[in-house]
């Protein structure tokens, strides 16, 4: 069976995208920040998604564990992933602020002139231009609707369910792996983007819990 699309990734993990269809998981493992960031790389191809990006932070950026998307940041750097932090840091969720960067070179959503034209027209999205984000007042639309509620996407998604449970913390992210069936801590930590130790920790204590179950 093929591995999701993004976009069937993106529904799984809580976004409203009309005409695609959850998918049942079949690799084992969707993962919330390896979908945000794989999404934050295409937005230079298709700009729709920081507005998409920014409606899903709005309702669950405190879910999110932002040392996850700094490791993926270094590895590749997803640039509107600052600017969606910055949005992030304008409604309260402090913990972004270490995601927030400024870019070498002004950075653009849509072609340089209509952008410079906006900005005259109608101002700049607050927070922006001193990271070097040049986009018109409007171009960030924060919809709530584009991304199921914290109730809906608890129901379908057991990630984010543990994250309620146990907190936005590796911890919650390994006992969501080994529920899964993930079976060994090396490919734990592989599937979730951690090192071994905790992997191999959690493990241990998850697997001694469940002998105490059963004894």
């Amino acid at each position: 069976m093929s591995s999701p699309s993004l976009n069937e990734k993106l529904v799984y993990i809580g976004f409203q995208l009309a005409g695609i269809s959850r998918p049942t998981n079949s690799d084992g493992f969707i993962d919330l920040e390896r979908t945000l960031h794989a999404a934050a790389l295409e937005i230079p191809k298709d700009s729709r998604l920081l507005s998409l990006l920014c409606s899903w932070v709005s309702v669950h950026g405190d879910r999110v564990i932002v040392e996850k998307l700094m490791r993926l940041q270094k590895k590749t750097e997803a640039p509107w992933l600052s600017a969606i932090s910055q949005v992030a840091l304008n409604l309260g969720y402090h913990k972004w602020k270490r995601l927030v960067r400024k870019q070498k070179a002004e950075t653009f959503l849509i072609d340089r002139d209509l952008a410079l034209s906006g900005i005259r027209l109608k101002g700049e999205e607050t927070g922006m231009r001193k990271l070097n984000f040049l986009t018109p007042k409007g171009s960030i639309r924060i919809r709530e609707k584009d991304a199921l509620s914290i109730r809906e996407l608890a129901k379908i998604n057991r990630q984010y369910r543990n994250r309620l449970i146990f907190g936005a913390a590796i911890r919650s992210d390994i006992i969501t792996a080994i529920e899964q069936g993930i079976p060994t801590p090396y490919s734990i930590a592989k599937a979730i983007g951690c090192s071994y130790e905790p992997a191999h920790r959690v493990f241990n204590e998850y697997k001694l819990v469940q002998d105490l179950k059963s004894s």
